[in-house]
């Protein structure tokens, strides 16, 4: 499918109620150019195989279902995968290169990624930075990981889904207003949080964390601002892989930090009395903590209740 243009294209005339089955070849939805309108709706797609497919134009309700980019030297051998947050829903798909766009919002449904696997190039931007759409990860795996981000300020939501990356590469670095982590795991990589406006991060559902990364914190903020970051910690295992790594690292900025039923092992809690000064506050409360080392945290006051409460081993 890499020669002879791209077999698949719709101009972008605001096509509509358009099925693909069990077809392959370069796929390229309302693409021609703005003179064109770059605008579709209720695009569904099945059973497909390409080198490459783009879908990050104004189209609304995409459903991709067993859609599966395969890398090619003679044309992408990124593997591109681009769809628009407006609706789009995938099932079962894959590609090397995926990220999510956003150009319209027209669609009532959310933008869903269940049951698919994605093997990120190093620093790729999985949600670029115009997605303001709630974008919604369920069981879906992402490999590869080093210095990936999401730049968009909309909320990210990743469900039971597995993340992977290596000892020696950067952590995700995420922008999102919200991001939660529900179940899944994290494995030699991390969520750094660009603290470029207020964001909260949740993570619980018996989430896994474990292993190092470069930045040696498995979860942790951009120093230097002032955005409020809210931590919201609960049923979740780290486990570090060595004593260097951090499993929350804290360093300054204003935070509302909650950790209930945490359990972690081995590695540092990293918490600075320099990040829960004035109208900051700092719970950590029944929490398992076999061989950390707490470095930094902050005596118990008004606002700070840290000391007390927790199983230390």
């Amino acid at each position: 499918d890499d020669e002879g243009g791209n077999p698949f294209t719709t101009h972008g005339q605001y096509e509509h109620d358009l099925l693909f089955d069990g077809n392959s070849g370069l796929m390229d939805i309302a693409n021609s150019g703005a003179q064109w309108g770059d605008s579709a709706k209720r695009i569904t797609v099945r059973n497909h195989v390409c080198s490459w497919f783009t879908a990050n134009t104004k189209i609304t309700d995409l459903t991709l279902e067993n859609v599966h980019v395969v890398p090619r030297p003679t044309f992408d051998p990124a593997g591109t995968l681009v769809i628009n947050a407006d609706g789009a829903q995938l099932r079962g798909c894959s590609a090397s290169f995926f990220a999510v766009a956003q150009q319209s919002a027209r669609s009532t449904r959310p933008t869903t990624v269940t049951d698919c696997a994605f093997d990120l190039p190093k620093a790729s931007v999985l949600v670029q930075t115009p997605v303001t759409a709630p974008v919604h990860f369920v069981r879906t795996t992402f490999t590869g990981l080093d210095g990936n981000l999401l730049r968009g300020s909309g909320p990210v939501r990743f469900t039971d889904c597995r993340l992977a990356g290596a000892p020696q590469a950067a952590p995700l670095v995420v922008g999102a207003s919200e991001v939660t982590v529900d179940g899944g795991s994290l494995t030699d990589t991390g969520i750094a949080l660009s603290a470029v406006r207020d964001q909260r991060i949740s993570v619980g559902g018996g989430a896994a964390l474990s292993g190092t990364n470069a930045a040696k914190a498995l979860l942790s903020r951009t120093a230097g601002t002032g955005a409020t970051v809210t931590w919201d910690l609960a049923d979740l295992r780290s486990s570090a892989a060595d004593a260097d790594t951090a499993h929350v690292r804290v360093t300054d900025g204003r935070n509302r930090y909650t950790a209930v039923g945490a359990r972690l092992t081995g590695g540092r809690l990293s918490l600075a009395a320099d990040a829960f000064t004035g109208t900051s506050s700092l719970l950590h409360t029944a929490c398992t903590e076999d061989g950390v080392t707490r470095k930094g945290l902050p005596a118990d006051g008004k606002r700070v209740s840290a000391a007390a409460g927790n199983l230390i081993l």
